[in-house]
């Protein structure tokens, strides 16, 4: 036994099979630290994954990283799109102005059906 696991027996402890650890150890507060930040997390998101992807997901949630399928996609969901947010950044920029043209459309319709009645 190593003197990691050895110091683990004497803290309290959340057990996986024989693989102890402490809940003041870093990577403990990193998880803790993780699910804090997943916390508040009230939409729902469907979604199909391969059997490779789905695996690696109830791994992590076997081992306790995470709680659950749901907190497993929305951690990889959520890191995916800081990794990548760049293209979010131009996307809702896009969608901004997509959504300033349907409103000036819309208004010019109205005003259009209004003045021209039928």
């Amino acid at each position: 036994m190593s003197e990691e696991e050895r110091e683990d027996e004497r803290h309290p402890v959340f057990r996986h099979g024989s693989r102890h650890a402490r809940f003041d150890h870093p990577r403990h507060r990193d998880l803790m630290e993780l699910r804090e930040r997943l916390a508040g997390r009230g939409n729902v998101v469907m979604t199909r994954l391969n059997d490779d992807n789905l695996a690696k997901i109830d791994a992590l949630v076997e081992v306790e990283v995470f709680k659950s399928r749901s907190e497993a996609a929305a951690f990889f969901i959520k890191e995916g799109m800081q990794a990548r947010g760049d293209i979010f950044e131009k996307v809702m920029q896009t969608v901004e102005e997509i959504k300033q043209l349907k409103e000036k459309a819309r208004s010019t319709l109205s005003k259009t059906a209004l003045s021209n009645p039928t």
